[in-house]
Parts: C-alpha cells; sequence; structure tokens
C-alpha cells in the first residue's frame, strides 16, 4: 500500500528572502502547508507614501497537492526569479523536506 504524505509536514519552510537597498524593499518567500493545500507566501515591505507609513503588501500562490514531486531544491529553485534562486537551492529544511516527500510518495 502506499504511503500517503501527512497532511501537515511542516506549519511552514522560510525559502529565502531579498533586500534590494535602492528601493528600500525587503521581500520574505515562504513554503506553506494548510488544510486547502501547499502555498507560496511572499512578504513584501517598501516605504510607504507619508512618514512612518510601510507600503507592500502580501502575495499567495496556491500550488498542487504534489507539486513535490520529483522536485530538488534546484528544480524548485528554478521556478523562482535571480534574487531567491540560489537561497532556495542551499535550504536545507526544504530538501529535507523534498527528500521525505518524495520517499514516502513514491
Amino acid at each position: 500500500m502506499k504511503k500517503q504524505l501527512r497532511k501537515h509536514l511542516h506549519t511552514a519552510i522560510f525559502l529565502a528572502d531579498h533586500r534590494d537597498e535602492e528601493r528600500q524593499e525587503y521581500s520574505r518567500l515562504t513554503l506553506c502547508f494548510s488544510d486547502e493545500g501547499p502555498y507560496l507566501l511572499e512578504d513584501v515591505i517598501t516605504p510607504g507614501w507619508a512618514a512612518s507609513n510601510n507600503g507592500g503588501g502580501v502575495v499567495r500562490t496556491n500550488l498542487p497537492a504534489d507539486f513535490y514531486k520529483g522536485q530538488t531544491p534546484e528544480t524548485f529553485a528554478e521556478h523562482f526569479g535571480g534574487r531567491f534562486r540560489e537561497q532556495i537551492r542551499q535550504n536545507a529544511e526544504l530538501a529535507a523536506f523534498l527528500e521525505e516527500a518524495n520517499r514516502i510518495n513514491k
């Protein structure tokens, strides 16, 4: 019988972040899991128009339930822009998750 991936292996996996000093912008990318399925969460913080006002936003991108199939940190990183790619390739927590998820669901 095929083992099923546990619904919540992780609450969230921090993937990468990026600081753009020129634009004074900070972005953080996290892989999250919920009852609705896995998703990517990108938090962006930028200066606002008024003093002491921060702008930015949050972007949620839903992923297919089996997004991890056949993925390694290297192949997963190719889905992202260069500002995040190297950190994702070197992310030990993501590597452990992908290895376990693919092992359980062979």
